[in-house]
């Protein structure tokens, strides 16, 4: 009986005893700076969160407090039968809206800038998780520069019908580094700190 030769290529390869599969390449996962671990999803999750009860709780109130005046200022005229007729001082309400909106921005820029561009790269969030955004490269602090950059992908991902926001959120699950596309645009990636 005559022997089966071997198939060309990588593949089983004959053995004395018998036919082996030969091991695959494992997919390897590039080290984080500094000898660290890239920061797993869910700690940024639960950063972001906490970030955002940090920054809503206070702002809510400010407007709030800013609002109550611009619905004093609306008055609505009705007819005999209850019909509105006419609503006047709508303007105070939608400069109150803009007022807000504007005032979340700046608290919003001001907390995540400062925060990740500094030394630490720790929001309060992300102290609790014990995790902090550094330089993809060398492990530094990314400056206010690239915090910035950083801050304003993510917001304006956000801000497109909220989808791509989600993506980009998302993103770490998948990604070799466990970074975002806010990150990627940045240069940074999230990594465990002591």
């Amino acid at each position: 009986m005559s022997q089966i030769p071997p198939p060309p290529g990588p593949g089983p390869q004959p053995t004395p005893g018998g036919w082996q599969p030969q091991p695959q390449p494992q997919a390897q996962t590039p080290a984080a700076p500094g000898g660290t671990s890239y920061a797993e999803w869910w700690k940024r999750a639960v950063a972001l969160i906490l970030d955002g009860l940090i920054l809503g709780i206070p702002a809510t109130i400010v407007a709030a407090a800013l609002s109550i005046g611009t619905f004093s200022s609306v008055q609505v005229t009705t007819d005999a039968t209850g019909n509105v007729t006419n609503i006047e001082g709508g303007a105070g309400f939608i400069g109150g809206f803009l007022a807000m909106s504007l005032l979340f921005f700046i608290v919003g820029i001001g907390y995540y800038v400062y925060f990740h561009g500094s030394d630490r790269g720790q929001t309060l969030g992300k102290m609790v998780m014990k995790i902090a955004v550094k330089d993809e490269a060398t492990g530094g602090s990314i400056g206010y520069g690239r915090a910035t950059v950083r801050w304003l992908v993510a917001t304006v991902l956000w801000n497109l019908c909220f989808l791509p926001g989600l993506i980009d959120h998302l993103f770490p699950l998948w990604d070799d580094r466990r970074q975002s596309l806010h990150d990627k645009a940045a240069r940074s990636v999230v990594i465990d700190v002591p």
